[in-house]
């Protein structure tokens, strides 16, 4: 993966008409949540599918209380959201040679979270690219 396109997805929203962007982009700038630092401490590989993500052994209250903070007003708000469970994650390669049930827990990656963004993503034959739309401080509670 490009470092550009590294990311941890806190709500996944698809496709929305452009006239509803300035609706989420309410949304967002309504979150008042403190910074945090998160700990990636995995590495997992998944055989069948191909991909090498690094995720958290255990999330921290601060990040699921951002993921379901702005997920639940997504929902109040009519967009639709994700009904899986939230998994902390960031995927790193795609069409990774993979051993079955080998996990890596001798990880350690600290990542400052500072704020969070609003992407649109654009899948292209060459991957994804991703355009940042908008940007909310965390830490200003």
């Amino acid at each position: 993966m490009r470092r550009e396109t590294l990311h941890l997805t806190l709500a996944f929203i698809g496709d929305i008409a452009p006239e509803r962007l300035v609706q989420l982009k309410g949304i967002a700038a309504a979150i008042r949540l403190p910074s945090f630092d998160l700990l990636f401490d995995r590495l997992e590989c998944l055989p069948r599918k191909k991909i090498a993500w690094v995720s958290t052994g255990a999330p921290t209250a601060e990040l699921q209380e951002l993921a379901a903070n702005l997920n639940a007003q997504l929902k109040a708000a009519g967009f639709r959201t994700e009904e899986r469970p939230f998994a902390a994650h960031v995927t790193l390669l795609r069409k990774a040679n993979c051993v079955a049930g080998k996990a890596d827990d001798s990880l350690h990656i600290e990542w400052p979270v500072r704020d969070f963004v609003l992407v649109e993503s654009e899948l292209k034959p060459e991957g994804a690219s991703y355009r940042i739309i908008g940007r909310w401080p965390l830490g200003q509670t």
